[in-house]
């Protein structure tokens, strides 16, 4: 596996490729380009596959001010611009499914066949319901403090960014479905350092929950493969497939179930490469 800078009017952009064949850029969730670790070498098999770090994110350069996932899309056509890709396949995994719908509602052109993948609260057709949903999983990590005279909020900012990290580091809910290994802890610590690399996670957030996840979909003319991953921990949100695929013209729906638990991109990469493999080939 390589790695590179692509030069952007928006920044640098750290990127992984491997392989040799059509472009296929995969697209990550809130963290970095090293969750692809395991997925990147089985479609390499077929395509020439390219994983970048959103700006604000892994090795790239920080995000502009006041992003919008807008921003994020039109830097990762930059990014194509400068290694020279006039169409590629498009997988966006939770952030990066923002990113990639926008990419294919603004830049039809650019876009071959898309894949949108996340869990049940990351691929909500309504707006309200996503945020909702989204908000109950990741409000504590994006607490901010009104600032104080005499700079107590610092402290109180530090003392709940520290908590968040721990609870990272330390958390056992999936234990008793997770194999313990010298690899298990490796990737863990890398969930950490993806987070301590992110310059401001409340920016990101904030430029999530003002995109229109539905709205945007129903821009789509790319044939579009939809991939949500079902989770004990979601049950109560009920499947949302079914209302996504009819947001997309030419669009079909997979459903897998989740429930070894870790980084669903990790933990179910060959069922993951499978359907995307499928999709891309027929």
């Amino acid at each position: 596996m390589k790695r590179g800078y692509a030069d952007t009017p928006q920044g640098q952009i750290h990127y992984l490729t491997i392989g040799k064949g059509e472009p296929l850029l995969l697209l990550h969730q809130t963290g970095s380009s090293r969750q692809y670790w395991k997925l990147m070498p089985l479609l390499a098999e077929v395509y020439q596959v390219f994983a970048p770090d959103n700006l604000g994110s892994g090795n790239s350069d920080p995000i502009p001010p006041n992003v919008q996932i807008a921003d994020l899309a039109r830097s990762m056509i930059h990014f194509m611009d400068f290694l020279g890709i006039e169409k590629a396949h498009i997988f966006g995994f939770h952030t990066g499914n923002k990113i990639a719908t926008e990419m294919a509602a603004a830049w039809p052109s650019r876009v071959d066949r898309l894949v949108l993948c996340g869990r049940t609260h990351s691929i909500m057709a309504d707006h309200d319901a996503l945020n909702s949903a989204l908000r109950a999983q990741v409000g504590p990590s994006i607490r901010k403090f009104e600032p104080e005279p005499d700079g107590s909020h610092l402290v109180k900012q530090w003392m709940t960014d520290f908590s968040n990290f721990a609870s990272m580091w330390w958390d056992t809910s999936n234990w008793e479905r997770e194999k313990l290994t010298p690899e298990f802890f490796h990737r863990r610590k890398e969930r950490i350092i993806d987070r301590l690399q992110i310059r401001d996670l409340a920016a990101v957030y904030s430029a999530i929950f003002a995109f229109d996840l539905g709205a945007r979909m129903r821009q789509i003319k790319a044939r579009t493969l939809i991939i949500e991953v079902g989770t004990p921990e979601e049950e109560h949100l009920g499947l949302q497939g079914e209302s996504l695929v009819k947001l997309v013209q030419d669009s079909r729906l997979a459903t897998v179930k989740h429930t070894t638990g870790g980084l669903v991109v990790e933990a179910m990469a060959e069922e993951l490469s499978r359907l995307i493999l499928s999709f891309l080939s027929a």
